[in-house]
């Protein structure tokens, strides 16, 4: 037997915060299940309640002033994208843009389920990211946006480039036709 194996102590490890600690399998699979069976918008409210409320980073922000905006945040998102379960394809090829998956090959079950596994590791990654950086002071709205962000960078890149789209405004005018021209006004 090697020296490093008679050396090795594991209650010599730092034990980690439980907002530092990932998602487990188990826990992600059981989530992105539970995912699927939302249909509502107060469905979306209820299960994120209880998804922070049974992760480490979700526990950890309960009762500060970050958990309310930051629930009021992921259900703008989440909401126009529910229900997963029995979507039609052409919106699960969108939300694939949105988490920068390809999803080609897969049964319409599985694509739904790879997107509300990736849905449940986005909500923890911003919970996570909060809670790590959230700190107490300050106004909450600009740290969730911030924490989101983050997150969106690496688990889910088309929602920054889907907000930006989103957030221009409309454009607005009208236009006839004269002859064979297009006449547009009041832009």
């Amino acid at each position: 037997m090697t020296s490093r194996l008679l050396a090795y102590r594991p209650e010599m490890e730092m034990a980690l915060p439980a907002a530092a600690l990932p998602l487990q399998q188990e826990d992600e699979l059981a989530l992105a299940t539970r995912l699927l069976e939302v249909r509502t918008a107060s469905d979306v409210g209820a299960y994120l309640s209880h998804l922070l409320a049974t992760t480490g980073a979700g526990r950890q922000l309960r009762g500060t002033p970050l958990a309310r905006p930051l629930r009021q945040l992921l259900g703008q998102i989440l909401a126009p994208l529910l229900p997963l379960h029995g979507a039609a394809p052409e919106r699960l090829r969108r939300m694939a843009r949105i988490f920068g998956m390809e999803l080609e090959g897969l049964s319409p079950e599985d694509k739904e389920f790879e997107l509300a596994r990736r849905t449940v590791q986005l909500i923890c990654s911003v919970a996570t990211e909060l809670a790590r950086h959230g700190g107490a002071s300050g106004a909450p709205q600009p740290k969730v946006a911030a924490a989101l962000l983050q997150a969106a960078r690496t688990l889910a890149p088309g929602l920054l480039k889907h907000a930006a789209q989103a957030s221009r405004p409309p454009a607005a005018g009208r236009w006839r036709r004269e002859g064979g021209h297009i006449v547009v006004s009041g832009c």
